[in-house]
């Protein structure tokens, strides 16, 4: 599944391999919790990277089990001309950019596992007037909305996987008072939301398939020192954060099913030159 994204440089992309040394002054140890499990190997995230002059970029990240910068494909151009307000991703190779009148396009990526620039869906208006704060995806064709007044809305769209213009949930709100500096989605209904003071909370919307507004877990807060430019969601568990230099941290949150500070992965730095107008993690 997934999610969400932003900023600058196209020169210098390199996912750097080697030994690394984790840094964790952005995120203290009382803050995440021992680790309660053994990491599991994990499915490989696809990452798209958009440059300022409108180039998409695939990167495949290997690494989601250990942590490792391991990328075994990275910084293949698969697109240009996307120049869009909003880029996400859904399942499946599903791919959604909105313009800035609020028409959103949909694309289907059929690339997504081995970075080629397969397109069979392209620039499809699916809908209009997503004039929103933020946008993004979870699991199954659920998508949300955020307004300027923090009202959170749910949509389901059921054609995420051929592109059709199908909605059978639209504009229901689920939510109010979002008003953070970044939201996006992981797995199963994990939600996870960063507020302007770095904390980090979790959310789980039980939701997801009917857009019933059913939070057994609200606000709960798993983190803090989250001050990064852009944070975004693969499976999994796995989440990863750039920070303004353009460095590249990984996380992996064992805890994204019952909200719980589990953190066995913590601040690993996998790569540098990520200076771009977006990133945004797909989902398998």
């Amino acid at each position: 599944m997934r999610k969400y994204q932003l900023i600058v440089i196209f020169s210098a992309i390199l996912a750097t391999a080697g030994n690394v040394q984790a840094d964790t002054r952005a995120f203290a140890t009382e803050s995440i919790g021992t680790a309660k499990q053994s990491v599991q190997a994990s499915t490989p995230t696809p990452v798209y990277a958009i440059a300022w002059n409108g180039d998409m970029l695939f990167y495949k990240h290997a690494g989601t089990g250990d942590g490792s910068p391991n990328w075994p494909i990275q910084a293949v151009k698969i697109g240009h001309g996307w120049n869009f307000k909003q880029v996400f991703a859904g399942d499946n190779g599903a791919v959604y950019a909105i313009l800035d009148n609020g028409d959103m396009l949909f694309y289907k990526h059929a690339g997504y596992n081995d970075g080629s620039a397969n397109w069979p869906i392209q620039a499809k208006k699916i809908g209009h007037g997503w004039n929103f704060k933020q946008v993004f995806a979870g699991d199954n064709g659920a998508i949300y909305a955020i307004q300027d007044n923090g009202d959170m809305l749910f949509y389901q769209h059921a054609g995420f996987n051929d592109g059709s213009a199908n909605w059978p949930i639209q504009a229901k709100k689920i939510g109010h008072g979002w008003d953070f500096k970044q939201v996006f989605a992981g797995d199963n209904g994990s939600v996870y939301a960063i507020q302007h003071n770095g904390d980090m909370l979790f959310y789980k919307h039980a939701g997801f398939n009917d857009g019933s507004a059913n939070w057994p877990i609200q606000a709960k807060k798993i983190g803090h020192g989250w001050n990064f430019k852009q944070i975004f969601a693969g499976d999994n568990g796995t989440i990863y954060a750039i920070h303004d230099n353009g460095d590249m941290r990984f996380y992996k949150h064992a805890g994204f099913n019952d909200g719980s500070v589990n953190w066995p992965i913590q601040a690993q730095k996998i790569g540098n030159g990520w200076n771009f107008r977006q990133v945004f993690g797909g989902s398998n």
